[in-house]
């Protein structure tokens, strides 16, 4: 058990880490630099040319946010330890997701959809804790650590899930302002039915420690990667209200646990981190940090119901001995994966391996096979079958612009983005030459300096969002002052 409980604090901040404790006691073509000469990617609709030019990917033009104002930055409210950003359908609002200790919680932001910069919405919106946090709204619930957000395809709705108190607190938005509110009465949060109600939520099965949250497409269902459950938790979705009902049959959770209960056994999911679904819906892919393994859910279009397909093709992973999942390169302690937007590929991000490893999807199956060599991933060092990257020490996260000609990789070991071009065709990722080729705190490793870049070194955490435009990307990092950072992608 104590190894569980070491592993579940990630390498958090000590504050982090004691109150966990306390929480958990208590209840094809070869990847080569590209150069500023012509450069033309394949679309998922006519091929598109870019002309050459002495730049490429991210400046920085619309500056930062942190939390004391200071080196260079805008002061906010509410972002201590930034784990997670996302922006509204519309583009008009952005949220990020904290985990400062007892006041985590969810700020909010306008964006300027000309220039990309954010303004924090006035009190006592600006942001929403569980405690009594100056300009911001309580709301009971919204524990200890929020490691990830998500809205719904219409915007309506966020949902917040707090790792520490093992929660998910609903909101509605109004998409004129951006103000958030809770939803009422018992709607408003959910809970892990093994640990103690923070007042007036409903119970939830296989819901200890959530860790990543999103919305199907078609808006019908949330899914929620519970690290301490080892599992995936099922939740239907009121399009209209926004509250969340777990399905009482074994299709409202898929656990790795022998000792499941009213559940579904599943593979390749021993501590699963975060999760996204294929813009068709219907497929889920969970990414688990102790499997070195991405978990992958078929899904019923029609009921939301989620089937695993059979061993060895239900999962993909790196390691020895695990008959049940199919041997991949570059999954080394599996913290994140993400769908290009055309659906045609898959990207699995192993934080201690400092890999992004690559996968064509199989649109009628879902089903992944790993990119040949030396595109199968890329590396922060010398790997048999991968390609070197620069600035990629403990990736997080992976992110792509709507058209999919580029990909964002942020390193929290390297207090830096990784910038790539993503070729809609075969998958292939290529990370820009020269100081393009990633954006840092430093100049170190060869990338282009910008401010707000602090994501915390090895141990630490961060969120990343493009904007739906393709205009923005933002950064939110887990350094102790907090800090996202406005990035303009020019292409």
């Amino acid at each position: 058990m104590a190894g569980r409980h070491a592993r579940a604090t990630r390498g958090r901040p000590a504050w982090v880490v004691a109150a966990l404790l306390t929480l958990l006691y208590l209840g094809g073509t070869a990847l080569m630099p590209v150069s500023s000469a012509a450069f033309t990617a394949t679309t998922t609709g006519p091929a598109s040319t870019f002309p050459a030019r002495s730049t490429f990917g991210l400046t920085q033009t619309a500056g930062c946010l942190n939390d004391t104002g200071t080196s260079g930055c805008t002061g906010a409210t509410g972002i201590v330890g930034g784990t997670s950003v996302v922006v509204s359908p519309d583009g008009k609002h952005v949220y990020v997701g904290s985990v400062n200790g007892d006041s985590s919680g969810v700020a909010a932001f306008s964006r300027n959809t000309t220039t990309g910069a954010l303004t924090q919405l006035a009190s006592p919106h600006r942001c929403y804790s569980n405690v009594d946090v100056t300009g911001c709204t309580t709301v009971q619930g919204l524990l200890l650590s929020v490691y990830d957000l998500a809205i719904s395809p219409d915007g309506r709705h966020v949902y917040a899930v707090a790792f520490g108190s093992s929660t998910l607190v609903a909101f509605s938005r109004n998409a004129t302002t951006g103000a958030l509110t809770p939803l009422s009465g018992t709607a408003r949060c959910l809970y892990d039915n093994t640990v103690a109600n923070p007042g007036g939520c409903t119970a939830a099965r296989k819901f200890l420690n959530p860790d990543g949250v999103i919305v199907s497409p078609d808006g019908a269902y949330v899914y929620v990667a519970s690290h301490g459950s080892d599992a995936l938790t099922v939740l239907a979705r009121n399009a209209t209200t926004g509250a969340l009902t777990q399905p009482a049959d074994a299709s409202g959770c898929y656990t790795n646990n022998s000792t499941a209960g009213t559940c579904t056994l599943a593979r390749g999911m021993d501590e699963p981190y975060y999760l996204r679904t294929s813009p068709d819906g219907t497929t889920v892919y969970v990414a688990a940090y102790r499997s070195n393994a991405i978990a992958i859910f078929q899904r019923n279009m029609s009921t939301g119901v989620l089937m695993q397909p059979a061993s060895p093709n239900g999962c993909v992973y790196t390691g020895n001995g695990n008959a049940n999942c199919t041997l991949v390169k570059g999954l080394s302690g599996a913290y994140f994966v993400g769908v290009a937007p055309d659906g045609a590929t898959v990207y699995g991000v192993g934080n201690t391996g400092g890999t992004v490893a690559a996968f064509t999807r199989n649109a009628t199956s879902g089903l992944l096979t790993q990119l040949a060599s030396p595109n199968s991933c890329v590396y922060g060092g010398t790997m048999t079958g991968c390609t070197t990257a620069r600035a990629v020490t403990n990736p997080v996260g992976i992110a792509f612009s709507p058209d999919g000609l580029f990909a964002f990789v942020p390193a929290a070991g390297s207090d830096a983005v990784a910038v790539f071009r993503h070729n809609n065709g075969t998958g292939v990722l290529t990370q820009l030459s020269g100081t393009s080729g990633c954006v840092a705190l430093t100049t170190a490793a060869g990338c282009t300096a910008v401010l707000g870049m602090s994501l915390g070194g090895a141990t630490g955490t961060a969120g990343i969002a493009v904007s739906p435009d393709g205009r923005d990307v933002y950064v939110a990092g887990g350094s102790a002052n907090g800090s996202v950072a406005v990035l303009n992608l020019s292409h």
